[in-house]
């Protein structure tokens, strides 16, 4: 029997068989419906933002119409006599959000550093879990802690702090300038400070689990070179710190993003009075807890446009800080880019 001297060529290792044409269709196809599909979800999320605010912008233009550069300008929010201005409630807002991060972004910073670069590998993987846990507890059980236990002992302390500071922290006049006491005024517990620290301690989880998945991914060869020339722990925390500023900035402006937003929590412990207080003790408002105090019951065409107007200069104001946010981080990355 004749048999055939052809051998099989053996194909080299990593070498790839000839693609068919049809193969080779049905992956281009594929490629560019994935590419189709990316760019189709990021022009979704666009479209929302944009639709959302163009409705707002629908709903309360009557009200801007109407009231013009005033409605920043003046803090009486009156529905029986018709007159409404939201500088009150934009104060509250940035109080209550300033005093939350305050608060929070030390000591979720610091927990951070904790878990990567000191903490026992027993206990990450608790304290992990919990912060996690943290992070998932619903506003308004935190609303109901603030205004069961936080408002009274905050009213306690005021009581005890007022006359141990009142000479010292008491009104002083310098010229024309005088300094008012923060914590002055009738001690209610409701109170923008306790509004900033439940925000404090609902942005801590967000904060801290951002911030720790970053420093997670700095590479070991930074820490080691710090040490290599001489180095302290502190000196090679700050180096790895410093290698891990956008991602941290970026954990922080999400963790500013809910502190805006927040809404049930403030409600329940901010106190709801329409008013600038230089004392922190002083209840305040914020904008999304007047939405969600006096939205249902809006009476009148005019007191439904304002609110709407407030829905949106809240979130243009959190546009605002989100751009201000990702144009740092450019400019950060970009600075860091010409470095190299």
């Amino acid at each position: 029997m004749a048999t055939s001297t052809t051998m099989a060529v053996p194909r080299m290792y990593g070498q790839r068989p000839p693609e068919s044409a049809g193969r080779k269709a049905v992956r281009k196809l594929l490629d560019f419906l994935t590419l189709l599909s990316a760019y189709g979800a990021a022009g979704l999320v666009l479209f929302a933002l944009a639709f959302l605010a163009a409705v707002l912008l629908y709903h309360a233009w009557p009200a801007a119409r109407l009231f013009g550069g005033a409605f920043f300008t003046r803090q009486d929010w009156d529905p029986g006599a018709g007159h409404f201005g939201a500088l009150a409630v934009i104060y509250g807002t940035l109080v209550s959000a300033l005093l939350a991060m305050i608060l929070a972004v030390p000591v979720s910073v610091g927990s951070a550093v904790f878990l990567v670069r000191l903490a026992p590998k027993w206990l990450v993987m608790p304290a992990s879990f919990l912060i996690e846990v943290l992070a998932a507890i619903p506003s308004i059980t935190f609303g109901l802690w603030g205004r069961l236990v936080l408002t009274p002992q905050l009213q306690h302390l005021q009581k005890w702090v007022q006359p141990h500071l009142k000479h010292l922290l008491g009104h002083v006049r310098i010229g024309s300038f005088t300094f008012y006491d923060p914590f002055s005024g009738p001690a209610y517990g409701s109170s923008v400070l306790a509004a900033g620290i439940i925000l404090a301690i609902m942005i801590t989880p967000i904060i801290t689990a951002v911030s720790r998945d970053v420093l997670r991914t700095v590479p070991m060869e930074l820490e080691q070179g710090a040490y290599a020339l001489g180095a302290t722990w502190w000196q090679a925390t700050k180096v790895v710190l410093s290698y891990a500023k956008i991602g941290i900035f970026g954990a922080i402006i999400l963790g500013l993003a809910r502190a805006i937003g927040e809404t049930m929590a403030v409600t329940m412990v901010i106190g709801n009075t329409n008013a600038i207080k230089l004392s922190i003790f002083a209840p305040g408002q914020t904008m999304a807890s007047i939405l969600a105090n006096e939205f249902l019951e809006a009476d009148k065409e005019i007191y439904v446009q304002s609110l709407v107007y407030v829905a949106f200069i809240l979130l243009v104001i959190t546009a605002l800080v989100n751009a201000a946010a990702r144009l740092l981080i450019w400019r950060v990355t970009q600075a860091r880019g010409q470095k190299k």
